[in-house]
């Protein structure tokens, strides 16, 4: 029978003769009389074997997840995401809608980029841009919405409502991927806002841009 506990680094099967009969694995610990190993938690891990206790674990590094429990190598934070130290699950912390994250290894949400003028990002976790704006609107750096309507009057929107952008104005024209309104050519008009083109103006109108 076994004349003492099972050595720390170590378990031992019930009725083992050995102290150190099994190593313990990497992404566990084992402490001193452990039968069975002990799995490093979620959001930590452990390269090496023999470990005795929990503080033999590590907290995963910036840049990465530990998806545990028994984590051994942690894995590179995912593009559209961002992973500070000590996290679980890699996609617990995507890029925040309006933004990207084209990079994997990313570590904070500094990281993660404002959607470019022209763009829309309409979700959260995206590792690009979600396409164009639509032709009609005009698209500000950040923008959530292909096609982002900002109310005139007494309704304008707090920025917390997350509009970047607004319908083309009338005098104006909005190709699509616009990040700023054109004015229409002398010659041409645009009556009403939401314009991806101006109008040829009747002869002898219009001699002047913006119309």
């Amino acid at each position: 029978s076994l004349a003492g506990p099972c050595q720390a680094g170590y378990f031992c099967d019930p009725g083992s003769t050995q102290p150190d009969l099994r190593h313990c694995p990497a992404g566990f610990y084992c402490p001193e009389g452990s039968e069975f190993p002990i799995p490093c938690g979620p959001g930590s891990f452990s390269p090496g074997t023999g470990k005795a206790q929990a503080a033999d674990c590590q907290p995963c590094p910036a840049g990465h997840s530990c998806s545990g429990p028994g984590t051994q190598t942690p894995e590179l934070c995912p593009a559209g995401h961002f992973c500070p130290p000590g996290t679980n699950s890699s996609t617990e912390q995507p890029c925040p809608r309006g933004t990207f994250g084209p990079r994997t290894g990313a570590t904070s949400e500094s990281d993660c980029e404002p959607c470019p003028a022209g763009m829309y990002c309409s979700a959260p976790g995206l590792s690009q841009p979600s396409g164009f704006c639509s032709p009609g609107y005009h698209c500000a750096k950040g923008a959530v919405s292909p096609a982002p309507f900002k109310h005139r009057g007494s309704s304008v929107p707090c920025p917390s409502d997350g509009i970047h952008g607004y319908r083309c104005p009338s005098g104006s024209f909005c190709p699509t991927g616009s990040a700023l309104e054109l004015p229409c050519q002398p010659g041409t008009f645009s009556p009403v806002p939401g314009a991806s083109a101006c109008l040829p103006c009747p002869a002898p109108s219009c001699a002047s841009a913006g119309t």
